[in-house]
């Protein structure tokens, strides 16, 4: 293989699109660093010079959220070319290619209910669900990548998305549940430089990627929506400037990453859950339009939860929603309350 010719002609989503049952694991040394193909859709950088960062970009965990994926591709094929210098320990995800090819959500399950483990849970139904081995295989690089960090080295992991309902504030992040940890202020501030304004802060484990790699490996994680999803080819790059500018000087090393509380003078909006609305009968309805766009306010006294035995009344003015879904099993979750902070 010619290695220039590979790098220069390299496109990171069409080599997936062209390896959707995997590839065995080919490595590239170059100037600075060495590239490692270890799967479809999971390449590993490693800087020659000494680095205590290790970052990890995963993008396309659902298939139709393309933005994400165009960045990162164009980042990898900079990084391939010496346009991007590489000054941290790199991994980057491709979440789901089968989904991707499709520009589908996912195929027969969500991805990103998956992690932390609950894949195990249906290893035995994984010839019928793909994402049973994805998101094993996915756990898989996240661990051999942090493990070969220190104690005192940074972890973070930047799971990046574009949301398919619309949001009262178009670009907001999921600060995954900490257990006993802190937030950390430099995560907010990381996030405002991306244009992120708007944070949830998350009030228990779940089963999404950047809960796996925060509670397993301590990393500083955050799920981050970027705007609308659009097909490939339809973004405007402008849209997403800020991020991908934070994103590729993160990679340099050249982000300076601020421990102060800026963030709050700047006027970033942080959520906490209040209460989280469960279908607990047959009769429980949402009363909000199926379009409701996430991080809508409601005046006190609204009943937004109808059923019979446990309705929710709004019990302060604005009070908001995420995640409305009137179309879940019973047990499952219809919608987040959550109020600001």
């Amino acid at each position: 293989m010619n290695t220039q010719e590979f790098c220069k002609t390299f496109n990171l989503l069409d080599f997936v699109r062209e390896h959707l049952d995997g590839h065995q694991p080919f490595t590239m040394a170059l100037e600075d660093f060495v590239v490692t193909f270890h799967d479809v859709g999971i390449l590993e950088f490693k800087p020659k010079a000494e680095s205590q960062q290790y970052l990890v970009l995963s993008a396309g965990v659902h298939g139709n959220e393309t933005a994400p994926m165009e960045i990162v591709s164009d980042m990898v094929h900079d990084l391939l070319n010496g346009k991007l210098d590489l000054r941290c320990h790199l991994l980057v995800l491709i979440g789901h290619p089968k989904a991707m090819l499709e520009e589908n959500r996912f195929i027969d399950f969500n991805l990103n209910r998956m992690f932390n483990g609950e894949w195990k849970k249906y290893w035995e139904r994984r010839d019928e669900i793909c994402e049973v081995e994805r998101a094993k295989r996915l756990e898989e690089a996240v661990k051999d990548f942090f493990s070969q960090s220190c104690a005192n080295d940074t972890r973070t992991h930047l799971d990046l998305h574009t949301a398919i309902r619309a949001s009262k504030y178009e670009k907001f992040a999921i600060y995954p549940y900490l257990d006993s940890r802190e937030h950390n202020p430099a995560v907010f501030n990381v996030m405002q430089d991306c244009g992120v304004n708007t944070i949830l802060l998350y009030h228990k484990p779940s089963t999404v990627f950047s809960y796996h790699s925060s509670h397993n490996f301590k990393a500083d994680s955050i799920t981050v929506e970027l705007g609308k999803v659009k097909p490939f080819g339809e973004n405007n790059r402008e849209d997403f400037a800020a991020a991908e500018k934070t994103l590729r000087q993160l990679v340099e090393a050249s982000y300076n990453f601020d421990h102060t509380t800026r963030y709050k003078a700047n006027g970033q909006r942080l959520f906490k859950v209040k209460r989280e609305l469960l279908r607990v009968s047959d009769d429980s309805h949402l009363n909000v339009d199926d379009g409701l766009a996430n991080f809508s306010s409601f005046e006190k006294g609204f009943e937004l939860l109808s059923d019979p035995e446990e309705p929710y009344i709004v019990e302060n003015d604005g009070e908001a929603i995420v995640f409305p879904n009137n179309n879940v099993p019973i047990g499952q979750r219809m919608a987040l309350v959550v109020e600001e902070v």
